[in-house]
Parts: structure tokens; C-alpha cells; sequence
């Protein structure tokens, strides 16, 4: 059986440094990411995402603190990770609310997490232009039927949708853009 940290893609010399420098740290990782991010249930995926980068950024321009940007990559990856998870379903932000999201219970990584996520959201809803803005606040933030759009705006349901779909590709766009910008 082969060694399962060994990862085929990179050369002996930088199984060797992955193997001095980063796999040292991997149950601290683990550890550290369970107690930061208890809603993530399994962590190996974001794990190997995180190492497999850290060794890419590492073959472009040698790394000389390789621990701490094993860890930021890997908190990078697990927010992104609940992100996803998150905007993808699109709840209506009064939904969210009711639920509690600002629940005291909740811990404090999360509480950031979901503070970040609105910020990130909103910068991404203000970068929309202005019509389908309008359209797509009223649908997402607000959960207005389809009908009551079109009504309180004077147009027609297929142009909500239309807009809707923009505000929504434009939005995903915005998301993948920051992502690239967070893993470079």
C-alpha cells in the first residue's frame, strides 16, 4: 500500500519538505480547525486542499514560515467551505434572522464567520447594477414572491427573473473572484 502522504503530483524534493515541514503539524492542524469551525464534520478534504496549496505556493516562491500558511490556507478553505454552503441556498436574510444567527449560544467563530459572510454578501449585492440590485434584494433579502416584484416595480415576472439569474451569476462571479484573490 502506498503511503497516503505521499502525494504523487510533486517531486521527491518537495515530498521531502512536505514531509519535514508540514506533516509535523498535522493533528495540531486538525485539532485547531475542529475548535475553531465545530460545524465542519470532516476535515481531511480542506486538509489535503490546504497542503496541496501550501506546496504549489511554495513551488512558485520558497516559503519561509510554511506553518502559518498551512493554517491560514486551511481557515481560508473552511470559511470559504461554509460560504458555500451558505450562499448557496440563498434563505432570505429574514429567515436567517428568525433563526437565530446571532444566537448567544453559537460560538464566537461562527458568530465571525456569519458577520464576514454578510459583509461579503452585501459588497457583492452593492457591486450589482442598480435595477437588478433592486430585484434581487427584494427576492433574496427579503423573500418577496416573484409576482409582488414585478407589480411593485412596474415589469414583467420574466424580467425579475432574468434579473434575478443576473444578480446571481454577477454575485458567484464576485465570490470567485475574492477566492482567487484570498488563495494567491
Amino acid at each position: 500500500m502506498a503511503d497516503p502522504l505521499k502525494i504523487p503530483q510533486f517531486n521527491s524534493e518537495e515530498n521531502e519538505w512536505f514531509q519535514r515541514e508540514l506533516h509535523p503539524h498535522a493533528s495540531m492542524l486538525r485539532s485547531w480547525l475542529a475548535a475553531r469551525f465545530p460545524s465542519i464534520s470532516d476535515f481531511e478534504d480542506l486538509i489535503q486542499d490546504a497542503y496541496i496549496r501550501t506546496v504549489k505556493r511554495h513551488r512558485k516562491k520558497r516559503l519561509s514560515a510554511a506553518k502559518p500558511f498551512l493554517f491560514a490556507t486551511a481557515r481560508n478553505l473552511c470559511i470559504d467551505s461554509l460560504r458555500r454552503d451558505k450562499l448557496v441556498r440563498f434563505e432570505p436574510l429574514a429567515e436567517l434572522d428568525s433563526r437565530g444567527v446571532w444566537d448567544q449560544a453559537k460560538g464566537v467563530p461562527d458568530r465571525i464567520v456569519a458577520m464576514e459572510e454578510y459583509e461579503i454578501l452585501a459588497r457583492a449585492i452593492e457591486s450589482l447594477p442598480k435595477k437588478c440590485r433592486r430585484v434581487f434584494t427584494l427576492r433574496k433579502i427579503y423573500g418577496l414572491p416573484l409576482r409582488q416584484i414585478a407589480n411593485e416595480l412596474g415589469i414583467s415576472v420574466k424580467t425579475v427573473e432574468a434579473q434575478i439569474s443576473i444578480g446571481v451569476k454577477r454575485c458567484r462571479e464576485f465570490f470567485l473572484k475574492l477566492q482567487d484573490e484570498v488563495n494567491r
